[in-house]
């Protein structure tokens, strides 16, 4: 069992940063790969020239890892399957985002987003006084 944050708003990011993780975990199964490209040393003029070429996320670390696995036993811990829901939608969908899509977030779960942030905010608590 993990420590309990200090605060939710800790909580809360610690949430986002288990999302984000599971974002940098590699594939379950990996693409074959079809061709061979040799590695070679990267010039200056060769680097990300193009617009549409994305950059990869780098690993997940092994603290996070950790902190991961230890946030998703205490969410299935919690009673009822809509606040797990709830705070893992919210997570994924604040991975790498400035402000929490609400409206989406409602769409998710047809409901008003007033009525998702509300649920979420519920929810939240409800972990933070269970752990």
């Amino acid at each position: 069992m993990m420590n309990r944050p200090p605060t939710v708003e800790a909580l809360h990011l610690l949430l986002v940063e288990a999302s984000e993780t599971e974002r940098r975990l590699p594939r379950a199964h990996p693409k074959p790969s079809v061709t061979y490209w040799p590695v070679y040393q990267q010039s200056e003029w060769l680097a990300y020239a193009d617009e549409t070429t994305r950059q990869k996320l780098d690993p997940a670390t092994a603290r996070q890892i950790t902190r991961y696995d230890e946030l998703l036993e205490t969410i299935v811990a919690l009673k009822t399957e809509e606040d797990r829901k709830i705070l893992w939608v919210t997570a994924r969908m604040a991975a790498f985002r400035t402000r929490i899509p609400w409206l989406k977030i409602g769409k998710v779960f047809s409901i008003d987003r007033r009525t998702a942030k509300r649920r979420y905010e519920s929810a939240l608590l409800h972990l933070f006084y269970s752990m």
